[in-house]
């Protein structure tokens, strides 16, 4: 039986008009000049409703007007410790209103409490008023019983002890600089730096002060144990504030707490009393008459910290907003794979004793619980719809008798590797939907091995800044702590393994990308010599300083892995010597000995952090014992004992522009880019797309800027004989370090140097005490593996940096000491967030009830292309959607042979072409938008008559199984 509606269009010649959208992080202006960036529900979606920066202009090269690195959140405690409890809240699915405003379309339930946030900034300033934006949270108790809970308002108001990118709380309205209850505004400030500009003053409006019931009961620390260590006015710590309130809440009931957020211009040591003043005038004001237009009389009577003047007798309730549902925390799997190492995984395989279709089912389930949602980690951009099949053919090879270190084992991959099954976005809105025709070198000797390539973890866009993965798609966030950064552009593949949910991972490093996150997750990762593991098909940032690396939670993980990607491969000639320098077996050089007798190079004016904070470095400083402990020396080197802190570089560094090259390389190996309609022809198109996060979008003018030079072959090479001599450089510093001159068979580094930022943060700050190893220049290798934990029980590691082709010995010496430490639970730490699901059994019931048959089709506005332009080879696009509705088992969207637009008798030379974002479906749909594009070609040569061209033509939705 075939059913069938027809429906018939034309399509003419026309002028087109396409209605804007709001697609990306979303900015208000006010009439002071400043840009508030609110973090929404559009990409990256961090959607806290906080303030990521403000600014004195949209995108990324404007001046930030404050030090303000993520301020404006929420952090909820309730009682009966539920899963996240007291992490900042986020999944509101904040929507911009397109003028000043922000509301909640997803409410957030913690413990029985929902949640909403209503965010508006205030556009329109009296003359004489400072800048300020508006914050409502309400909290509805949805339990049987009464609730006291506690929020805070807070965040980052700069960072760091000193400079101009601190803050420090310099008044409150008592007029000192100590917050208690009695004060109904606070105030911080930058440091003044003479006649320059310096981020502008900014004040919180608390509410009323006691003995007001409902005034403020405690100041905290934003950064951690928000809730109970108090708010230290001083040093890095007094960028994080924190003004908690405790509410209760009887069954039913309903209240909120409001916060005004107040922001001074830019100033300088001339200009800040007056902006202070007219900050802390601004304050007092909103104390003494909040704003409150636009809200209901239900919003307003709901206000708890605010003594407001309204009459309540009528004012009815805050509507409540629908809260999405969670997915149940259990697993189809028997198998536990929480913790589980490759090694264990296989020989449970092996023996037997579970499946990688097992296996694979567990991680998904993980997934779908812990990644997506509202709370979830945002660990992965794409999951891989046939992992399940995946699993089950590795399950077949191991019948058949084939063996490798990864067969049936799930591999998370970092999604700027190419993968022929999954698009390669990059992070970004850029490359949307980009296949390439085959996978990079390192996929597919997984593939070859075996692996699952379970899906394509999150980045930071670009792989660009290190401190943040602001995947377009989601942003990562932390898996040990779920209010923090996953720090820098491989976070998505380290929080996947920190959270278990994939039993290894790539990642890549320009800077700080593979052992910054790593450090953050308890995570090992070598970032080796230039060659080990081959680059192509990795989207560039810097072409020759960029390493694509494996990540795992053991050493004995990494060798399983390295055994795999590792080597030479023909399509990248710096991978040349690597079948020869690589051990046969990675597994080899895992030797718990492996340290005695070695020499270890400290220096220490590496092991200070820049913030000033000193917890990180010292948990780090007490860790070295484990080196020392397995046999080393520990060798103070660098500038105390008469050397250098760093290898020599050459010195003559050759010309060349490396990202433009790595481009330009990438493209002429991807000619799928232009044929899918990517208009990627070099480095500027990358840089200037305007579909990138606004807030690192560049100005539509750096479009027409030229692209680089192509690097000539003698100029590629310059550059290869330079990172060669680096490397010898490098060779020769460590060989003659330590005041004998003796040398040194490796250099120890810390990971982190302090604690990592919450993860609504951003504006060119940084996230963490940075401090990489200097071992991008040259192109030589840095093994890193945990440490334990830091004072605050942050995950820590160290690094080993060694010569040229000694990733070998690294990698054993990393063995040797997770020895030593593991036993002592001074290594490899486990995340708590991400708990083993329940292992749960469904049966099914019956019930009844039908729907008619029915198929429905219906076009949009008819379709109309821009006029043809004689003797100009162009081919034309116009588009027009469908909606088809189907309760068939099947449908199929097609259309008659489009044939030729005509004009009267006259017809064009070339068809038109009709093409559908959908054509098939294989279960029932209902109202869905069907993108239907048509383009018409037309050749400089063809003969084009004037007047108006048409064709009908006719759709057909069809069924073969109603």
């Amino acid at each position: 039986m075939r059913r069938f509606i027809a429906f018939a269009g034309t399509a003419c010649a026309a002028a087109l008009v396409f209605a804007g959208q709001s697609s990306a992080f979303n900015y208000v202006s006010d009439s002071n000049g400043t840009w508030w960036g609110i973090q929404d529900f559009a990409p990256p979606r961090v959607d806290t409703g906080s303030i990521r920066a403000t600014q004195i202009g949209p995108g990324q090269s404007p001046t930030f007007s404050t030090t303000i690195n993520g301020f404006g959140g929420i952090k909820v405690q309730v009682p009966g410790a539920p899963r996240l409890n007291g992490e900042l809240m986020r999944g509101f699915g904040l929507e911009f209103d397109g003028v000043s405003g922000f509301k909640t379309t997803t409410a957030v339930e913690l413990g029985g409490v929902e949640i909403a946030r209503a965010v508006s900034i205030k556009k329109e300033l009296p003359v004489g008023s400072a800048s300020y934006g508006r914050w409502l949270d309400t909290f509805t108790n949805t339990t049987g019983a009464p609730l006291t809970l506690k929020v805070a308002f807070g965040g980052q108001s700069g960072i760091g002890a000193t400079g101009t990118n601190s803050s420090a709380l310099v008044n409150t309205s008592s007029g000192d600089t100590s917050i208690t209850a009695a004060d109904t505004w606070a105030e911080v400030a930058t440091p003044l730096n003479g006649t320059n500009l310096v981020g502008g003053p900014q004040a919180t409006v608390i509410g009323t002060p006691a003995p007001f019931g409902g005034a403020m009961t405690f100041t905290g620390n934003w950064l951690h144990d928000t809730f109970d260590e108090p708010f230290g006015a001083a040093g890095h710590e007094g960028n994080f504030q924190a003004y908690v309130n405790t509410l209760t809440l009887q069954p039913g009931q309903t209240k909120s707490v409001l916060h005004f957020v107040v922001l001074g211009q830019r100033v300088n040591a001339a200009s800040s009393e007056a902006e202070r003043l007219k900050v802390e005038t601004t304050a007092a004001t909103l104390v003494s008459a909040p704003d409150l237009a636009g809200l209901s009389a239900a919003q307003v009577c709901s206000i708890d910290n605010f003594a407001v003047n309204a009459d309540c007798s009528t004012a009815g309730s805050v509507p409540r907003i629908p809260v999405p549902a969670k997915p149940k925390p259990v697993t189809s799997s028997g198998y536990d794979v929480v913790e589980k190492s490759i090694g264990q995984m296989r020989a449970d395989m092996e023996s037997g004793l579970t499946t990688s279709a097992e296996i694979t089912q567990a991680y998904l389930d993980r997934i779908k619980v812990y990644d997506q949602g509202q709370f979830g980690f945002n660990a992965y951009e794409i999951v891989a719809g046939d992992a399940l099949e995946q699993a089950r053919k590795a399950d077949a090879a191991r019948k058949a008798g084939k063996s490798s270190p990864v067969l049936g084992i799930p591999i998370a991959v970092k999604n700027l590797f190419d993968t022929y099954d999954m698009a390669t976005t990059n992070g970004s809105m850029t490359f949307a939907g980009f296949r390439p025709k085959k996978d990079a070198f390192q996929v597919a000797k997984l593939r070859e091995a075996g692996a699952v390539i379970i899906g394509k973890a999150a980045l930071e866009e670009y792989a660009t800044s290190g401190h943040y993965s602001n995947d377009a798609w989601g942003q990562t966030w932390n898996a040990f702590h779920p209010s923090k950064s996953a720090l820098a552009s491989s976070g998505g593949s380290a929080t996947a393994l920190g959270a278990n949910l994939a039993a290894g991972a790539l990642g890549s490093q320009t800077g700080d990308s593979l052992y910054a996150p790593a450090s953050g997750a308890s995570l090992v990762t070598l970032r080796g010599t230039d060659g080990m593991q081959s680059g192509t098909g990795v989207m560039p940032l810097s072409w020759m300083t960029d390493y694509g690396g494996a990540m795992a939670r053991s050493v004995p993980d990494l060798a399983d892995l390295l055994n795999v990607v590792t080597g030479t491969d023909p399509e990248d000639p710096v991978t040349a010597p690597a079948d020869a320098e690589r051990p046969a077996d990675w597994r080899s050089v895992l030797d718990k000995d492996a340290l005695k007798g070695k020499r270890i190079g400290y220096i220490p004016g590496v092991w200070e952090d820049p913030f000033g904070t000193t917890g990180t470095v010292e948990a780090s400083k007490a860790a070295l014992k484990y080196l020392s402990d397995a046999g080393a020396t520990i060798v103070e080197m660098g500038t105390t004992v008469g050397d250098t802190n760093t290898p020599a570089a050459p010195a003559v560094n050759p010309p060349g522009n490396t990202s433009q090259e790595g481009w330009m390389q990438y493209i002429d190996a991807h000619p799928e880019l232009a044929e899918q309609g990517f208009p990627i022809r070099n480095a500027v198109d990358v840089a200037c797309s305007q579909k990138k996060v606004e807030y690192v979008r560049q100005d539509p003018s750096t479009c027409s800027a030229a692209p680089a030079a192509r690097m000539t072959a003698a100029e590629i090479q310059a550059r290869r004989d330079y990172r060669l001599q680096y490397k010898a450089n490098a060779k020769t510093w460590l060989d003659t370090a330590g005041a004998d001159n003796q040398g040194v068979d490796a250099v120890v580094y810390p990971g982190l140097l302090s604690d990592i930022s919450l993860n609504d943060g951003g504006g060119g700050r940084a996230a963490f005490g940075r401090r990489d190893t200097p071992g991008a220049g040259p192109g030589i290798p840095t093994v890193v593996f945990p440490a334990g934990v830091n004072d605050h029980g942050q995950p820590i590691n160290l690094q080993l940096l060694g010569r040229a082709w000694d990733d070998g010995e690294l990698v054993g010496m990393a063995y040797a000491f997770s020895v030593l430490a593991d036993k002592d639970g001074k290594g490899h730490v486990a995340a708590t967030t991400a708990p083993a699901l329940t292992f749960a059994k469904d049966t099914t019931g019956t019930v009844g009830g039908s729907v008619p048959a029915t198929l429905s089709l219906s076009l949009g506005t008819p379709a109309a292309f821009d006029p043809f332009i004689p003797g100009v080879a162009k081919e034309y696009t116009t588009a027009t959607d469908a909606t088809v509705t189907s309760t068939a088992g099947d449908a199929t969207l097609s259309v008659s042979g489009p044939g030729h637009l005509t004009n009267g008798a006259f017809a064009l030379a070339e068809p038109l072409r009709v093409e559908f974002g959908k054509a098939a479906w294989t279960g029932p749909t209902t109202n869905e938008t069907v993108p239907v594009t048509f383009k018409q070609l037309i050749k400089r040569t063809d003969p084009l008559r004037t007047g108006v061209y048409s064709k009908t033509l006719t759709f057909t939705l069809s069924t073969t199984n109603p």
